[in-house]
């Protein structure tokens, strides 16, 4: 059995973390009412987000609602 590491490349992964990223972000957005752009920059100052594009780290295969925990853990 492969992992999904072996099976997604840097792109694939890459997409995948966007994806999960803005799922996160609007949901956050919708919570805290403001802006993406001011949800993204918290965000992008976050060492969630580090770790996101740290394709090591596997926080890329994870939901929304993890990556969520893990930023407002770290950021707050």
């Amino acid at each position: 059995m492969t992992s999904a590491t072996e099976v997604f490349d840097d792109q694939q992964r890459e997409l995948c973390a966007i994806v999960v990223m803005r799922a996160m972000l609007e949901d956050y957005c919708a919570e805290k009412n403001i802006s993406f752009e001011e949800a993204f920059l918290e965000f992008a100052a976050s060492k969630a987000y580090f770790m996101l594009f740290d394709f090591s780290t596997g926080l890329w295969r994870e939901g929304p609602d993890y990556l969520r925990y893990v930023f407002v853990e770290d950021f707050h």
